[in-house]
């Protein structure tokens, strides 16, 4: 870019593509001058943005273009520095393996609790009773296989588990 564009005035007569390439000087000073030197892309295309808006907004009876698009681009700069600053201020990063240790702690915990709390309910249970839980839902029986094994009707162990299902809601809300 030669010397001559730096020193043109800006107008919003200009097409916006003309004026963006022009202020590109201007968005790097206020980006170092606000001390961003990371993101520095995201923080440029927020000035582009601020740009975009100064020119739909200008109005060339209220000053220079040039003073307008300065303090425009570095408004939005900083609003954008402070939203960030207070996101990180509310955030914790936790690093993925950290959530992961928490997560299978909190799982192991979840899983001890469930055992601990089948022990107990299985010791209120008559051995019968745990008998057709265990072929029922662990080894997946029907209703005739369980009444043959226990020399059972088949009603009959319909109706025990459908009585153990109402005793076991009742001893897990306790």
């Amino acid at each position: 870019m030669s010397q001559d564009k730096h020193k043109q005035l800006l107008s919003p007569q200009q097409p916006f593509e003309e004026i963006l390439e022009l202020v590109q000087p201007m968005i790097t000073s206020i980006l170092l001058k606000c001390h961003i030197y990371k993101d520095f892309a995201y923080y440029r295309h927020i000035a582009a943005i601020a740009v975009w808006k100064a020119y739909q907004k200008a109005n060339p009876s209220n000053g220079q273009f040039s003073a307008y698009i300065y303090s425009t681009v570095k408004g939005e700069i900083l609003k954008e520095l402070t939203k960030n600053k207070q996101f990180q201020d509310n955030v914790t990063f936790v690093a993925d393996d950290k959530l992961n240790s928490i997560r299978c702690q909190q799982e192991q915990i979840n899983r001890l609790e469930a055992c601990l709390l089948v022990d107990t309910i299985m010791g209120n249970l008559k051995e019968v009773d745990r008998k057709i839980l265990q072929l029922y839902y662990l080894e997946g029986y029907t209703y005739d296989e369980i009444a043959k094994e226990l020399f059972l009707s088949v009603a009959a162990v319909k109706k025990r588990r459908t009585r153990l299902i109402y005793k076991l809601r009742s001893l897990y809300r306790r």
